[in-house]
């Protein structure tokens, strides 16, 4: 655990790759897997069931897997799949899925989440995906491969791209 800054608090049962990298002030729950060589700058907070895949860079202040911003939620167990090889920039959300939905928010591979942008519950994004700032996704909406949502873009609930 040599790659992991003495100021982040890292639950016990946190699964995290050798080759990962955890800068200063980061903090990740028990349920949260991190893959090969993902990096976080610092000041990230990872929670909930969540997996970060291979390869992924992750900018200060983003936050994941924190529970869905929606009124049904009651604190079902519910997940958030990051693929690899993404970048998340600094203070991006996203949130797991709910009931009301396939209990998941699923993000593909290669994609990039400009700062400030927003991926509600319930979200499907392929691969090869850009949101540039301050874009959001409200919930159960589908991102198809090589889609690009410009800046400020606020995408209504249940849309498809």
């Amino acid at each position: 655990m040599s790659n992991i800054h003495n100021s982040s608090i890292i639950d016990s049962n946190a699964r995290i790759s050798k080759s990962a990298k955890i800068g200063p002030f980061c903090i990740i729950g028990p349920d949260v897997i991190i893959g090969e060589k993902v990096c976080l700058i610092s000041n990230v907070s990872i929670t909930g069931k969540t997996t970060i895949g291979d390869n992924t860079k992750i900018y200060p202040f983003a936050t994941l897997g924190q529970d869905p911003q929606h009124a049904d939620y009651k604190g079902e167990p519910s997940s958030l799949i990051i693929g690899e090889n993404n970048i998340i920039r600094e203070s991006v959300t996203i949130h797991p899925g709910t009931k009301n939905g396939n209990m998941k928010t699923v993000i593909g591979d290669n994609c990039f989440f400009m700062a400030g942008s927003h991926v509600a519950h319930d979200c499907k994004v392929f691969n090869n995906v850009i949101l540039t700032n301050s874009a959001a996704l409200g919930g159960h909406v589908t991102v198809e491969e090589f889609a690009i949502i410009g800046g400020l873009s606020g995408i209504h609930q249940y849309v498809r791209i």
